[in-house]
């Protein structure tokens, strides 16, 4: 029994809210200060208009389509099918990312309680578990608790932002704007791109969406709005308060520590910090599970992960997501390098991806005249251009960060995912439904 549409404007704008505002900006928003100074301000703003930028083609496609699968169901049905095979292992191992908030969680929580300070590690796999058990009951629940959490997060910010400027000190006005130059500030647009990631985890709910032509692609708009001046909010709050030397390199939780009294810095840390990192977490289970599905539909993974429960949860997939993100917990491992093994070849897919779908107006000329956002090819065309553009950048600037080695194993990994796609597809075990149903 399929799942009913229960995700409106607001629940999926909540859920990219969530998708967004998680661990980068409660971890490394200091590091990007430490790059740029008050410029963090611009390079949020910058990075937040580039990473939506970049993924804009998953906006627009949703605004033509409306389709089983979200992102999976878009590749299948405009790329070629080794690109689709290598973006559903991306989809796979993406899920190991999920343990960083689950991480991150714990040890917000042994901050709030010091006994449990040599245990965060028994704490993020329990917080995992609990996580996976909210999110078996449907879309709705986790709409729910999202919601929740999303509207106590906002008050939590919201403090911040009020304390930092209440401790406004004009002595920060005469630092540097941009103390690194150009390069710092372009170095810091794309780290803090790390923290700006996780809008187009909406269009995964198309499944579960009320009018997904429509209100897909504007809660991606939405959500990247509000987290833009959210975020520079927050990077002025932090820089205006205390000088550059004391606030480079350190997390909101220090900065709302010296500027916070203490009853409302531990509120901070529950309902800012705390509940972040849940709602991304949160969001990316409901959000990652459909398109694993589709994709195992389709013969790229094993038949049993197409499986459900009576009521339509993919059991079988949420198991294997599950494990996939508990693994890094108990091993004890670092996620640093899997991360940027997973942006890069996700950039590379970007930039192809947008030469390949230049046509998709004259390509799909009925859906292209019923899309939600009533756009002209030639707009479409320009929106392409951007995005092309913003993925270079943010890609360049991401090597940049890496060593030699670093950025070998990057493109060997682009490699290995493009090598994978095109031999599953020659194996004659994959058939693309999506082609089939919305072929004119």
């Amino acid at each position: 029994m399929e799942e009913k549409k229960k995700l409106g404007l607001f629940d999926l704008t909540s859920i990219g809210v969530g998708s967004i505002i998680g661990s980068g900006i409660f971890s490394m928003l200091g590091i990007g200060i430490y790059y740029t100074g008050r410029g963090i301000v611009l390079a949020l703003v910058i990075a937040m208009f580039a990473v939506y930028l970049e993924y804009i083609r998953s906006s627009l496609v949703s605004a033509t389509f409306e389709m089983k699968g979200g992102s999976y169901a878009q590749s299948a049905l405009l790329l070629p099918p080794f690109f689709t095979g290598a973006g559903a292992l991306i989809m796979v191992i993406s899920n190991l990312g999920m343990s960083v908030q689950a991480i991150a969680m714990a040890s917000y929580i042994a901050q709030l309680v010091p006994a449990l300070a040599n245990m965060q590690k028994l704490v993020a796999a329990v917080i995992m578990t609990l996580f996976f058990a909210i999110s078996i009951r449907g879309s709705g629940l986790i709409a729910k608790v999202q919601n929740l959490m999303v509207v106590l997060m906002y008050v939590a910010l919201g403090l911040f932002i009020v304390f930092g400027i209440i401790h406004f000190d004009p002595a920060t006005t005469v630092e540097p704007f941009i103390p690194n130059g150009t390069v710092g500030l372009l170095t810091a647009t794309a780290m803090m791109s790390f923290t700006c990631n996780g809008a187009t985890n909406i269009v995964n709910l198309s499944d579960d969406a009320a009018n997904p032509k429509k209100n897909v692609p504007n809660a991606i708009l939405l959500s990247t709005v509000i987290c833009t001046v959210v975020y520079a909010l927050i990077g002025f709050a932090a820089t205006s308060s205390l000088s550059y030397g004391e606030v480079a390199g350190q997390n909101l939780g220090f900065i709302a520590q010296r500027i916070m009294p203490s009853g409302v810095y531990y509120f901070f840390v529950v309902g800012g910090a705390i509940f972040a990192l849940a709602t991304s977490l949160l969001g990316g289970i409901s959000a990652m599970r459909w398109p694993i599905v589709a994709s195992a539909q389709d013969g790229w993974l094993p038949a049993v992960f197409t499986k459900t429960t009576k009521s339509g949860t993919p059991w079988t997939v949420m198991l294997m997501m599950y494990l996939i993100g508990i693994v890094p917990i108990i091993g004890g491992f670092s996620l640093e390098s899997i991360v940027s093994l997973i942006l890069v070849p996700a950039a590379i897919s970007s930039i192809a991806g947008n030469l390949i779908t230049w046509n998709m107006p004259k390509k799909y000329p009925k859906a292209w005249a019923e899309n939600a956002w009533h756009m002209s090819e030639g707009m479409y065309h320009f929106f392409l251009i951007l995005s092309t553009v913003a993925a270079i950048i943010l890609t360049v600037f991401t090597l940049t960060t890496q060593t030699m080695g670093g950025i070998l194993a990057n493109l060997g990994m682009a490699a290995f995912l493009y090598i994978f796609g095109y031999l599953r597809y020659k194996s004659g075990k994959v058939h693309l439904a999506a082609r089939d149903v919305y072929s004119e």
